[in-house]
């Protein structure tokens, strides 16, 4: 028997915990990623390709090379969600909208990059509203 070490899909989410069983239903039931997927969880998500030193951004691009290059993935998924604490520490918001801002231009930025070195892969930027501090309740909309 031969097992297949491909699938189609990347996700660039945050570590934030409190994502965890919104995403992981929304993984199951957005239908973006049939025939599985990746995962690169890091702080921010894309925060620190945006705006880390190279150091950072070397190491978060070698994860997407392994992913596209090893699993021959063909589509990365980039979830950044509000009430984000990577970006709290960095920046002071004046409100939620100002965060969503911020982090929708990080993440166009972060498209930027990797189709500048994956241009092949389609990118897709989707946004998590936290409807509440526990993260019982995420809205997730593509931007």
């Amino acid at each position: 028997m031969v097992i297949s070490h491909t699938c189609k899909n990347l996700l660039i989410r945050c570590m934030d915990f409190r994502l965890n069983s919104e995403v992981e239903r929304w993984t199951k039931d957005s239908g973006l990623f049939e025939g599985g997927f990746d995962v690169v969880s890091v702080a921010g998500a894309c925060k620190n390709l945006v705006d880390g030193d190279e150091k950072i951004k070397d190491n978060f691009l070698s994860n997407i090379a392994v992913s596209i290059e090893l699993h021959e993935v063909c589509k990365i998924v980039i979830l950044h969600h509000s009430d984000c604490g990577a970006y709290a520490q960095s920046y002071n918001f004046s409100s939620p909208e100002e965060e969503k801002i911020k982090q929708v231009e990080d993440m166009k930025k972060a498209k930027e990059i990797i189709l500048e070195k994956y241009p092949n892969v389609e990118i897709i930027l989707v946004f998590g509203q936290m409807k509440d501090s526990n993260g019982k309740e995420v809205e997730l909309e593509m931007i």
